[in-house]
């Protein structure tokens, strides 16, 4: 149907855990967004057959100019992902009639979703727990790569795509669930967004950026509010100044990235990260928090001592286990379950 989509999820694993490999060599500075796909010991929450999906929704109309316009500038990438999509998982419980809608992580190079990923593949983990809480999951499959900042292996530097389309995506996403919402049995204003890694990157530019769409509007779906009620990012990247290259890096670590704009407007957020994350330091979710609190926003970071990078919702016998435990009891706390 889609000619040019990714040909396998394990392919896409294979280059998301390449990103991984160079992101972490000497040749790279080590504040880069990696990928979440990183085999961990253990498993999900418990043993038993995560759900299947019940629809994969196209985002664009085939003749659209932002789709079209995605497609030449990706004509060139072997893996490239050119028309993206989301799945739909339904409540296995009683509907709480919300909706969280997630964003893989990868580096903006792959999508994490392959066989090893840690939110299950095509996020069929992450899903599970989501439902099993009543809660619709929408795994948002957006185009890749280099959609959005990235570390250049080639030029040693972090670059930003001249076309947003990672956050083209995650915008329409959002304003096609809510425009769905009665035909996806959810609450408009219950609709939020969750990420891992470069993924969080995107939930956080989503929940901030919704003052103004990153592309013009296409059809009645884009008169639709692409602000999210809530936001959870983990492990997000991208954050700070350093992915501007700017320097002396100990400043530019303190800086939020300026592609990050707050207001007074932006949703409930709640990040997640451990304070021995390797990949994407805890002062990421620091600095946010930072600007948040001076904005008035309802924020809260929860830092664990241990998990590492790119844990997921697997258990790996750290104190990032506890995780989704901690989210679920924050999403009472909002009135989103």
């Amino acid at each position: 149907m889609y000619p040019f989509r990714l040909r396998t999820l394990d392919a896409v694993f294979l280059l998301a855990l390449s990103s991984s490999l160079f992101a972490s060599s000497s040749e790279r500075p080590s504040i880069g967004s990696s990928v979440d796909a990183q085999p961990h010991p253990g498993g999900t929450l418990d043993s038993s057959p995560a759900p299947t999906y019940s629809q994969e929704v196209p985002l664009w109309p085939e003749d659209s100019k932002v789709l079209q316009d995605g497609i030449r500038e990706l004509a060139n990438e072997e893996w490239a992902n050119t028309h993206p999509t989301f799945l739909l998982y339904y409540p296995q419980a009683p509907s709480a009639r919300s909706a969280v809608i997630v964003f893989p992580g990868g580096g903006y190079k792959a999508l994490a979703i392959g066989q090893k990923s840690t939110i299950g593949v095509n996020g069929a983990d992450v899903c599970k727990w989501l439902t099993d809480s009543g809660v619709t999951c929408v795994l948002l499959k957006y185009r890749v790569p280099n959609t959005g900042c990235n570390w250049n292996r080639e030029a040693h530097r972090h670059v930003a795509p001249d076309i947003p389309m990672a956050l083209q995506d995650a915008q329409r996403a959002i304003s096609i669930v809510r425009h769905n919402a009665n035909e996806y049995g959810i609450d408009p204003d219950k609709i939020g967004v969750m990420g891992f890694s470069a993924g969080g990157n995107m939930a956080v530019l989503s929940s901030t950026a919704f003052k103004e769409r990153s592309y013009d509007p296409v059809d009645e779906i884009d008169q639709v509010s692409s602000r999210p009620d809530f936001a959870i990012p983990v492990y997000p990247g991208h954050m700070t100044m350093e992915h501007k290259n700017k320097t002396p890096r100990e400043i530019a670590a303190q800086e939020l990235n300026t592609d990050i704009v707050v207001s007074a407007e932006v949703p409930p957020t709640l990040l997640v990260h451990a304070k021995d994350d390797p990949v994407d330091p805890v002062h990421f979710s620091e600095v946010y928090e930072r600007e948040l609190k001076k904005a008035g926003v309802n924020v809260k970071l929860i830092i664990y001592e241990t998990g590492g990078h790119a844990f997921g919702v697997r258990k790996q016998g750290t104190d990032t286990d506890r995780w989704m435990d901690d989210a679920i009891e924050w999403l009472r706390e909002i009135k989103i379950l």
